[in-house]
């Protein structure tokens, strides 16, 4: 199920990238900082990796949406501080194939704002503490996050942008012992921070 959604996903995209005449479609790829809220640590201590694909249409001179395709690595990481104390060590890594859906604002010309839902499919998991695998509490198979951003636009063909994405809905099937009340409910909820940079393949045609 998960490798037919998949190939769903990339055939669409190929799709949109080669017809995409009133498009901007291009490619992206930047690095990831990332915490779990409710995991008893913090610090955006995961580093990971975000790439992916966009196509971009302009709505007015002013506003545009994005529609994304990309692998992103989240996750949280903790490592033993001996000077003071702390002997605990903690990885998760959790993976993802998520789509964004954003609404872009221009507000001067080279710099947008964007706000939209992310909808995510888990990939991949892997979970240790104290170098001792955890399977014990399963994450959620899908996720639901939303993001902030800005964006700067660097010349005709590139762009850089950072964004805050964080979870609408908790990432685990059952509750765990640090959980956070959140959006009306327990739950550990990704706290990331993305920086990448954007190359436009395909400028829109004029209408």
């Amino acid at each position: 199920m998960k490798t037919k959604i998949i190939l769903i996903f990339v055939f669409l995209s190929s799709a949109l990238l080669v017809n995409a005449q009133y498009f901007n479609a291009g490619i992206k790829a930047g690095v990831v900082g990332s915490q779990v809220d409710g995991d008893g640590f913090g610090g955006y201590d995961k580093l990971g990796l975000d790439a992916g694909l966009f196509v971009n249409y302009q709505l007015s001179m002013r506003t545009a949406l994005q529609f994304e395709m990309e692998y992103i690595q989240k996750g949280s990481s903790h490592s033993p501080n001996v000077e003071k104390g702390d002997y605990s060590q903690y990885k998760m890594r959790v993976n993802y194939l998520q789509l964004p859906v954003l609404f872009q604002y221009k507000l001067a010309q080279n710099f947008s704002v964007e706000t939209g839902p992310a909808f995510g499919l888990l990939l991949s998991n892997y979970e240790e503490r104290d170098q001792w695998e955890i399977e014990s509490n399963p994450f959620r198979k899908f996720a639901l996050s939303w993001i902030v951003g800005v964006n700067y636009k660097i010349s005709e063909n590139w762009n850089a942008n950072f964004r805050y994405d964080y979870s609408l809905m908790g990432i685990r099937q059952k509750p765990a012992p640090f959980d956070r009340y959140i959006f009306f409910q327990y739950g550990q909820f990704c706290n990331t921070l993305v920086i990448s940079i954007q190359y436009i393949i395909n400028h829109a045609k004029a209408k």
